[in-house]
Order: C-alpha cells, then sequence, then structure tokens
C-alpha cells in the first residue's frame, strides 16, 4: 500500500511539472503562441515516455512503468490543448480532463498489474488521440494541410491503440499476433513516427503558406471589443481581461467561424454583432450582464480601424492575434 501511494506520489509530480511548464501562459490573447508551447511541451513528453519504457525494459521496476504512462498519456492530452488553443477557444476544461486522465491512469498503473493496467492506457490514449483528430478536423484556422496531417496521424494511432485492446483481450497479450504487431518495439515504432509527422505538422503551421478564403459579404459586418479597458482591468484585473477577450473570440467563433481576431476583441459578419455575442457570452460562458456592457463597437470608439459593409474581401484566418 505504502509502495502504491509513493508510485502515485511520483506521477502526480510528473503530471504537475509537466503542465507547470505549460500552465503560466494559459488565457493568454495568443493562440498561436500557446499552440507552439503546448505542442512542444507535448513533443519532449512523449519522447520521455519512451526512455522511461526503455529503462523499465531494462529492470528500471514499476516506478519508471508509471512515469512513462503518465508521460505517454500527458502528450496526446497536451496535444489536445494545444490544438483548443490554436482555435481560440478556452483551454480550461480540456486541462482539467487531461490532468484528470493523467492521474487515474496513474493509479491503475501502480495499482493494477500488467496486462490490465497496459489495457486501461491503451484506451486513455485511444480516447486522448481521438479528441486531437476530431479538435484538428474542425478546426477553422489555416494553413489546413498541417492540421489534417494531425488528424490524420492521431486518428490513426487512436484506432492502432484500440485495436491493442481489441486484439490482446481476444487473441491473447502472449500471442504471436500481439507481439509481431503491438508489443513494446512495434509500439515505440508507430509513436515514434507518429511523432515526428505531428512535429512537422506543427512546424509547418508556423511557417507553411496559408491560403486565402474569400468572405461574404455582410452588411452587418462588425467589430466588436472589450471597452473602458483602463476602468475594467482595474476592477477585473488583467489576467481576468485576457479571459474575457478570449471568451469573446471564442463565442464570436462559434456563430462565425471565420471572424478574424483584431486588438482587444473580434470582427465578425454577424448580425446585430453585440447584442448576439452578448446572448452568446451568457448562456455559453457564464458572463454576467455587467460584463456584457463593456462589448462595444470597435470602429465607434476608434478602438481599431474598421469599414463595416465593405465589399468581399480576401482574409487569412489566421492564429496570429
Amino acid at each position: 500500500m505504502e509502495l502504491s501511494f509513493g508510485l502515485l506520489a511520483v506521477s502526480a509530480a510528473v503530471a504537475g511539472a509537466v503542465m507547470f511548464v505549460a500552465l503560466p501562459r494559459l488565457g493568454a490573447p495568443a493562440p498561436l503562441t500557446l499552440f507552439f508551447r503546448f505542442a512542444a511541451v507535448a513533443g519532449v513528453t512523449a519522447v520521455g515516455s519512451s526512455w522511461m519504457y526503455a529503462i523499465y525494459g531494462a529492470g528500471g521496476g514499476i516506478p519508471t512503468l508509471v512515469v512513462g504512462d503518465v508521460a505517454m498519456v500527458l502528450a496526446p492530452g497536451l496535444l489536445l490543448i494545444a490544438l483548443t488553443a490554436l482555435a481560440g477557444r478556452r483551454t480550461r476544461n480540456a486541462t482539467v480532463v487531461v490532468l484528470a486522465l493523467a492521474v487515474g491512469v496513474a493509479v491503475v498503473t501502480a495499482t493494477v498489474p500488467l496486462p490490465g493496467s497496459l489495457a486501461v492506457k491503451a484506451l486513455a490514449l485511444a480516447a486522448t488521440c481521438g479528441a486531437c483528430a476530431w479538435a484538428a478536423s474542425r478546426s477553422p484556422v489555416e494553413p489546413f494541410a498541417p492540421l489534417r496531417v494531425i488528424a490524420l496521424t492521431t486518428a490513426m494511432y487512436a484506432a492502432y491503440s484500440l485495436s491493442r485492446v481489441v486484439v490482446g483481450g481476444t487473441v491473447g497479450w502472449d500471442s504471436a499476433l500481439y507481439g509481431m504487431a503491438f508489443s513494446f518495439v512495434p509500439a515505440t515504432v508507430l509513436g515514434a513516427l507518429a511523432v515526428l509527422a505531428v512535429g512537422a505538422a506543427v512546424v509547418r503551421v508556423r511557417f507553411g503558406p496559408r491560403d486565402e478564403a474569400e468572405t461574404p459579404q455582410c452588411p452587418a459586418g462588425a467589430a466588436v471589443v472589450v471597452g473602458d479597458w483602463d476602468l475594467a482591468s482595474a476592477a477585473y484585473g488583467p489576467d481576468r481581461m485576457r479571459n474575457l477577450v478570449a471568451d469573446l473570440r471564442a463565442a464570436a467563433r462559434d456563430l462565425d467561424p471565420v471572424a478574424v481576431d483584431v486588438p482587444r476583441g473580434v470582427e465578425t459578419h454577424v448580425p446585430d454583432a453585440i447584442p448576439a455575442l452578448g446572448n452568446r457570452l451568457r448562456s455559453a460562458y457564464g458572463w454576467e450582464p455587467e460584463q456584457t456592457i463593456l462589448l462595444v463597437d470597435g470602429a465607434a470608439t476608434a478602438a481599431i480601424r474598421t469599414r463595416p459593409g465593405r465589399r468581399a474581401r480576401k482574409v487569412r484566418i489566421s492564429a496570429r492575434t
């Protein structure tokens, strides 16, 4: 029992240390920066898990297996948070789910012998990789090609992880089929290829060409920003103000997937933008009435320069803010 609690403490410390590297930038109004931060930590975590498994195979003991499983689940979990941030959406819920999943896997690995703990870890990987594939495939951010690579790669690894459980549970964990396709060596090789593919796609998100898309004409086009910035900052503090801006941009993309970020707000073609966004923020993001009255027309307040009702133009749906 003492050993199990010790292993759980070690795994929780590892999960906390990994998330500590990424979380200080949570809520900052820079989706691209957040994306690279979480994606980089995810890559390092994936490599670290492989090292832990190699040490465990060389006789490192159960602590290395626990840490390896935690890191293995955290890697796609951090990628999921990165994709959530890239789309301009709130990352708090995804972060809580990923941490809970990592701690759950740690508990199982520390208390349940193989192959039971392996099955649970594989199912957790299938769930997180599947969520990554879904998030990447639905992301409105361009360039679209690298996001499709991320979606395809994580979907394939989700299917592979699920297949490990199916084959192990039906044919046998010691069967020749499992040893040939799903044991440590083939799983490590496939995982390394997945990390390389996702890493290359992440680099392309930063440096790849961005396709241009036509935005339809909309007479109600407007820039909606958080007004009374100095007064509101004194009341809520800078961190809360950044979260308000992030909520505003996420709500705008809920209603208008091609909404474009502007300083302290968003430019959208939603009709009656201010009341529409106010209603969305109250219903989906928990804003209070005194917060929604901060929403103002960016052009009217001279917060940004915009031309509502302009003709169709070329825009870039970019993660930059």
